[in-house]
C-alpha cells in the first residue's frame, strides 16, 4: 500500500490539525470543522470503537449525530486514513494509520503483539501470483496463543492450535 496515496509521510506532522487536513486534502476530501475533530479525535497505536470516538467527539461538537461519526470513519476507512480492524469481543476498532502494522493477539490472556509488516509482504505476493488478486491488508488481526500460553497449554497436554497444528 502506498502510504503517500493515504496522506502518510511518516512525521508527528501528519497527525496535528495541520497535517490531518493536508491528508484528506491528498485523497481528495474537502477539508470541514467535523472531518477534522473526527480525524483528530484518532491517534496512531490507540484503538478505538466507533463509540468512544463519538465519546471523544461529541463535548468538541455538540451538534454532531452518532450516525454522522459512523459514517465518516467509514469513508475514512474507505480512503485508506483509518484503519478497522475487529481485534476479538466481536467490536471493530478503528485506528489512525501513520504506518502499516498487524497484530498477534492471545486467544487464552488477551495479549496484543504487534506483527511487522514485512512478514505479510510474502502473502500479499502470494495471493497476487497465486489468484491475480491485490489484497488491501492494511491491517490484519492474527489470532492464536502467545508463547507463554502456549508453554502452559502444551505442559497441560492440550493442543494450543486448537487440533489445527
Amino acid at each position: 500500500m502506498n502510504l503517500e496515496r493515504n496522506g502518510m509521510n511518516g512525521t508527528e506532522e501528519s497527525t496535528g490539525t495541520r497535517g490531518l487536513a493536508d491528508r484528506l486534502r491528498r485523497v481528495g476530501q474537502r477539508v470541514t470543522p467535523q472531518r477534522l475533530v473526527i480525524l483528530g479525535a484518532l491517534r496512531p497505536g490507540e484503538h478505538l470503537a466507533a463509540d468512544e470516538v463519538f465519546a471523544r467527539v461529541e463535548p468538541l461538537l455538540p451538534g454532531v449525530n452518532r450516525s454522522t461519526v459512523y459514517r465518516t470513519l467509514e469513508l475514512f476507512r474507505d480512503l485508506g486514513l483509518v484503519s478497522m480492524t475487529d481485534l476479538g469481543g466481536g467490536a471493530r476498532q478503528f485506528e489512525l494509520i501513520d504506518a502499516l502494522h498487524h497484530h498477534l493477539i492471545c486467544h487464552r490472556c488477551g495479549a496484543i503483539l504487534e506483527l511487522d509488516d514485512a512478514l505479510v509482504d510474502p502473502l500479499r505476493d502470494g495471493i497476487r501470483a497465486r489468484y491475480g488478486f491485490t489484497p488491501a491488508i492494511d491491517h490484519l488481526a492474527v489470532f492464536g496463543f502467545c508463547s507463554v500460553c502456549a508453554r502452559v497449554t502444551d505442559s497441560h497436554g492440550d493442543d494450543a492450535s486448537g487440533g489445527r497444528r
